[in-house]
């Protein structure tokens, strides 16, 4: 990829050290943008050998600098709003601005695997051999505090936090790109995968009014959904879930979406959510 549409951009990648995060930042730095990786870890794919045998340096930081670009990372809980705010002034300091926002951090789990106790019961369930997430298993009815809080605050608030922190520096240079992550989840109601979904669904409502808010500013913000995706956590999909093109979702057919919204080509684009699962939410069975 030789043209460097975003050379002297600087974009934020939350959740960016492994899976579609890792993704999202090596196609902005090929793209000639200067990149900052947040994470609440930075490492955390060398629990997951799928995002292990991927990697190509120690770091998603090293291997965007091996394309030429700036990178720096930063370990942060999202979740807290002044560390967010904090986060966002250091970035502003080192790089010089902020450009581009993709608000990636999130996942409907409870637990990662790389917060588990090797060999807890935790770690040992379904007579899984590699590393296990504890995925959500609340339901409208009955989700217990814990997993309400953890999985609304790692989604929803991350999204509004970081979207709240990155807006006084776009506003001042009237311009920038938010992208915002939802899911299909978020829009085929479910009475499972409870408060995910919910989550999901609360992030397209905040794009929706943020996009209407920053208008004036020259500054779009837009929000993919994707469907299955194969990712270090989620490295198969039943075949019942295959979408309507009949496969599953790869890092690249998100990425790709991710390009169309960080760059030019789609200036005249905003408030819009993109679904990113091969037609599936559009299938008659939905």
């Amino acid at each position: 990829m030789s043209e460097k549409k975003l050379a002297g951009k600087v974009a934020v990648i939350t959740g960016g050290a492994r899976g579609i995060g890792r993704g999202y930042a090596l196609r902005l730095a090929q793209l000639g943008s200067n990149i900052a990786v947040i994470d609440r870890n930075l490492k955390s794919y060398e629990v997951y050998e799928f995002s292990r045998q991927q990697m190509t340096a120690a770091t998603v930081m090293e291997e965007c600098q091996a394309l030429g670009v700036r990178a720096i990372g930063l370990q942060v809980d999202l979740a807290d709003r002044a560390a967010t705010e904090k986060a966002m002034g250091e970035i502003a300091s080192e790089l010089g601005t902020i450009d581009i926002a993709v608000c990636n951090a999130g996942g409907g789990v409870v637990k990662f695997a790389d917060e588990i106790t090797p060999g807890s019961a935790e770690a040992q369930r379904k007579g899984e051999t590699g590393a296990v997430d504890v995925n959500t298993t609340g339901t409208p009815s009955d989700c217990p505090q814990e997993m309400l809080t953890r999985v609304i605050n790692n989604n929803l608030m991350s999204c509004i936090y970081t979207c709240m922190a990155v807006a006084p520096y776009m506003k001042k240079q009237k311009s920038g790109k938010i992208i915002t992550v939802s899911s299909t989840g978020g829009i085929i109601a479910s009475g499972s995968y409870f408060p995910y979904s919910t989550a999901k669904a609360a992030i397209i409502f905040y794009t929706r009014c943020l996009a209407q808010e920053l208008r004036p500013y020259n500054i779009n913000v837009n929000c993919i959904a994707p469907g299955g995706v194969q990712t270090g956590r989620v490295r198969t999909v039943e075949s019942a879930d295959l979408s309507g093109l009949q496969r599953t979702g790869v890092i690249e057919d998100c990425v790709g979406v991710l390009e169309f919204l960080a760059t030019d080509l789609s200036n005249y684009l905003t408030g819009e959510v993109l679904l990113v699962d091969g037609g599936a939410g559009r299938s008659p069975a939905h």
